[in-house]
């Protein structure tokens, strides 16, 4: 078995040819598994950051897919905060309520979740402990709104 950090070189070509070829919604699908995939295993942030950032510049400037804008914006946003840069300095600025509320009009429980994860993970690693408590009962309360069983990061 590989590490999960071994198929981010051929995500990141799935995406480059999906571009190529105008399957755009396959290109930002596959740039946001990238996204998280790299923001989770660990990968340099500085490179990892302006990655980012390019990819949602051109998904709002040539794409215009609000759910992908909205499904990254976490990940950025983790950059930035685990980094020190602007942008939020508490796990509670990562995403807002209307941004959950619009996931989860769209029934995008997978957006959600990933957000959820990302605001816990970044609250863990600065110890801000009653933001993890905050995030996780948010989170099960989430599923147990949306009638899921199982959540998949906690």
């Amino acid at each position: 078995k590989e590490p999960i950090q071994a198929i981010l070189p051929q995500l990141k070509d799935v995406y480059n040819m999906s571009l190529k070829y105008g399957l755009i919604d396959n290109a930002l699908a596959t740039g946001m598994l990238h996204a998280y995939r790299a923001l989770f295993t660990g990968s340099l942030l500085k490179p990892f950051s302006k990655e980012v950032a390019l990819f949602m510049r051109n998904n709002s400037e040539r794409h215009k897919r609000k759910l992908m804008h909205l499904s990254v914006l976490p990940v950025s946003n983790g950059i930035s905060f685990l980094c020190g840069r602007s942008g939020p300095q508490i796990a509670e600025e990562f995403i807002t309520e209307e941004n959950l509320a619009e996931a989860l009009q769209n029934k995008e429980s997978t957006v959600c979740e990933a957000m959820l994860a990302i605001k816990m993970m970044c609250s863990f690693i600065f110890r801000r402990l009653d933001e993890v408590k905050a995030t996780a009962r948010q989170y099960l309360e989430l599923f147990e709104r949306q009638g899921r069983a199982s959540a998949q990061f906690v």
